[in-house]
């Protein structure tokens, strides 16, 4: 089975990689997981200068004192999505568990930011059907996975993740990247700088290929 196939069959099930049909957009959907955090008010900075929107999932522990970064994203035409309140992996969560972890975040998403999302991305970005169907009992669909990862999280070199993007990137990609860092990872004193630099070449270089930078709601619409 091809890799397109897999795909529509996984978009039939609520799992979204990216925009595939036959009038695929010229338009890319830059999106950040484990925020809000130090970083986050530096990438929309880079995304207002290059009047570039994105989509950020949103991680429920995060949020505490970070509220006026949601409003701001919020404000400035970005989208917020859900990434669960704790990180763990909800293939490892029995319904009702993940459920609540869904739930609450959303509702302090809707708190800070005055808005309700609807869009889940698991965190590590893997689901499986079982994950998309409790995130739709809760009002969040699709579950929304990625189609270029330049596995920011863990790469050092800037420039590394920019090519890494630039390389496999095309029209209708999910890209997905980080603005925070996962409780998991807080005692290693990770840093999001790299990506915040990677994008500083990423908005106006994709830009200049004729892509438009815009939120995953307005890419899959």
């Amino acid at each position: 089975m091809s890799h397109l196939v897999r795909q529509l069959i996984a978009a039939r099930r609520g799992l979204v990689y990216c925009r595939r049909g036959l009038r695929v957009p010229r338009a890319v959907s830059l999106t950040f997981d484990d925020g809000p955090s130090e970083w986050t008010e530096p990438i929309l900075d880079v995304l207002a200068e290059g009047d570039a929107r994105a989509t950020f999932f949103v991680l429920g522990c995060s949020i505490a004192g970070r509220e006026h970064i949601l409003r701001r994203s919020v404000e400035e035409g970005n989208e917020l999505g859900n990434h669960a309140f704790s990180h763990v992996d909800p293939a490892t969560l029995p319904d009702e568990q993940l459920r609540a972890e869904l739930a609450r975040t959303t509702a302090l998403i809707e708190e800070a930011a005055g808005v309700r999302t609807r869009l889940f991305r698991p965190p590590y970005a893997e689901a499986e059907v079982r994950v998309a169907r409790v995130a739709r009992s809760v009002g969040l669909a699709p579950t929304v996975l990625r189609s270029v990862d330049p596995a920011d999280w863990r790469e050092p070199d800037a420039e590394a993740i920019t090519r890494h993007v630039l390389d496999v990137v095309a029209a209708g990609a999910i890209v997905c990247l980080h603005d925070g860092v996962s409780p998991a990872e807080r005692d290693r004193a990770a840093s999001r700088q790299p990506t915040v630099e990677a994008l500083r070449r990423l908005v106006p270089e994709l830009t200049s290929r004729g892509y438009a930078l815009v939120t995953v709601s307005e890419l899959l619409a």
